[in-house]
């Protein structure tokens, strides 16, 4: 029988970010001393990210069945939810005992070993041969094949075992973001379908404050964009355990996704140190339209017959790149997109106005999301107003000149590839190269203007002047020395085939299409 221990509201397994040390604290003491930790801070960005969504369904179920001193009072509406919020932001801290008070309920349900609810597990699963697999198995950065051990970080007896506050983080990890593939079969379950952890079909988005208190209330939505109250809900810990079966089941709150159980696990420990684990299929369900989830920006895919599915990030793409999923301009019909929601409640009359970071994460997958490929994390700064209504006319311009910068780029990288078809060469790698560099040229600056945007105080043409007068002239220096770079060869020229038609080309006519392109681009007004 398995014995009871390590329970995660007494012993210290999350890790934080106090100060200039990363320390490991409890459950509860992660809640009593947030606005003192600076942020989580754990092996990878998705692990954080996994790690707070767990927290964020504790502080929904404390806190929304009661008010901050304690009352027992539901939230009934817009301006209750409001209400509540703002008198926990004001206070700089959350009443720790309240917090401490909801704990204790569930205590039995966050032990990481029990006979019956083990913490994020399905208790007493086996597969038919009572085999098991390596606990490095949920460990995103370590390689499946044994030889290849040694390109990661860990070492002796960390490469075969784990602690058990280890294993609880990358436990929750697995839950959120495990990739698809062949699991174990194990008896009542399934060792096929649901491909990755729910987490790892979106693309994870969530503002960060000043401190993890400020990041979890900014996460902390009671309402969205429209003044309604969402659905709620309950966490994996106030349900009925799970059983080695999988489930083909549709969620019905938030807090239900935020911990959802997309696997069937459990783990194994010799002594003090976890050895082994069991994963297999859990609960599955459609992507689509799954508007519960606050975390992930949306688009239209109707057109495919799937209807709105979760934006993914992509490792090639800066997040400015696509920040019009993000501000409030996107969020209309006619282009078909819908913004994460815990930006929408950023938006609301929570009158924030402070600069805030929001943070990307997620993995790129393989072939059927059978292998990860890579994995994503960004994060860009701005003022918490150009999220609100009073952005919506800046994000209409900001989105406009960030189109302007793609089209420069896109010129650039024309430059490139007629220099080197000038020259003999195909000229599709060195368009691409070009324009690689030429964003990632263009990042730092633009997420230093971006971040110095005052929406209630800058001069919108001039502002707007600032950054194409910036894009142009990188933009424009990195031609001049794809120009210089070019060679004789490329100067003297040679006839090529365009759209059937035969063109001479010559550096100096790229030179002279790129200069027009850059001229049309960026001349003109700047502000609509």
């Amino acid at each position: 029988m398995t014995e009871t221990k390590f329970n995660l509201l007494d012993e210290p397994w999350i890790l934080v970010r106090h100060g200039a040390k990363v320390e490991e604290v409890t459950l509860k003491n992660v809640f009593r001393h947030a606005h003192e930790y600076h942020a989580l801070a754990g092996e990878l960005p998705t692990q954080d990210a996994a790690v707070l969504r767990v927290l964020l369904a504790v502080l929904y179920r404390t806190f929304t069945q009661a008010d901050p001193d304690g009352e027992f009072v539901e939230i009934k509406d817009y301006n209750d939810a409001l209400r509540r919020w703002k008198v926990l932001w004001s206070r700089g801290g959350f009443p720790a005992e309240l917090v401490d008070q909801y704990l204790e309920t569930y205590r039995d349900r966050f032990w990481l070993f029990h006979p019956s609810a083990p913490f994020f597990q399905a208790a007493g699963i086996k597969t038919s041969d009572g085999k098991t697999q390596p606990v490095t198995k949920m460990i995103a950065y370590v390689p499946s094949r044994e030889e290849n051990v040694f390109f990661t970080e860990l070492r002796g007896d960390t490469a075969q075992s784990l602690t058990f506050a280890q294993a609880a983080r990358w436990l929750v990890h697995l839950q959120a973001w495990d990739y698809a593939g062949k699991k174990n079969a194990v008896v009542g379950g399934t060792k096929d379908g649901g491909g990755a952890g729910w987490c790892g079909k979106l693309g994870v988005v969530y503002p960060v404050g000043a401190h993890l208190f400020e990041t979890l209330m900014l996460n902390l939505m009671f309402a969205n964009g429209s003044g309604e109250l969402i659905a709620f809900g309950l966490p994996v810990w106030e349900t009925e355990p799970k059983t080695a079966a999988k489930k083909d089941v549709t969620p019905r709150s938030y807090v239900e996704l935020l911990t959802w159980q997309s696997r069937r696990a459990r783990l194994f420990c010799e002594g003090d140190r976890v050895t082994g684990v069991i994963s297999s299929y859990g609960d599955v369900f459609d992507k689509e339209n799954m508007f519960l989830e606050q975390m992930s920006g949306w688009h239209d895919s109707s057109q495919r017959g799937q209807g709105y599915i979760p934006n993914t990030h992509s490792a090639s793409r800066s997040m400015w790149r696509d920040l019009g999923a993000l501000l409030p301009q996107a969020n209309n019909e006619e282009n078909k997109i819908r913004r994460p929601g815990v930006l929408d409640w950023l938006s609301s009359e929570l009158k924030l106005s402070d600069t805030i970071n929001i943070n990307a994460v997620g993995y790129e997958y393989g072939a059927m999301q059978g292998v990860v490929t890579e994995m994503i994390s960004d994060s860009i700064a701005l003022n918490a107003k150009l999220l609100a209504e009073l952005g919506r006319d800046w994000a209409e311009n900001i989105i406009g000149w960030l189109n302007d910068t793609e089209k420069a780029v896109g010129a650039l990288g024309w430059l490139a590839s007629d220099l080197d078809r000038a020259a003999g060469g195909a000229g599709t790698s060195s368009r691409e190269r070009s324009k690689e560099l030429a964003y990632f040229s263009l990042d730092e600056p633009f997420r230093k203007w971006l971040a110095g945007i005052a929406p209630d105080s800058s001069p919108v043409l001039e502002t707007g002047n600032q950054w194409k007068t910036s894009a142009k002239h990188i933009i424009a220096g990195i031609g001049e020395e794809l120009i210089a770079d070019a060679g004789d060869a490329a100067f003297i020229g040679r006839e090529l085939k365009d759209n059937k038609k035969t063109v001479y080309m010559t550096s100096a006519i790229a030179e002279m299409k790129f200069k027009g392109a850059l001229r049309k681009i960026f001349g003109g007004e700047t502000a609509k």
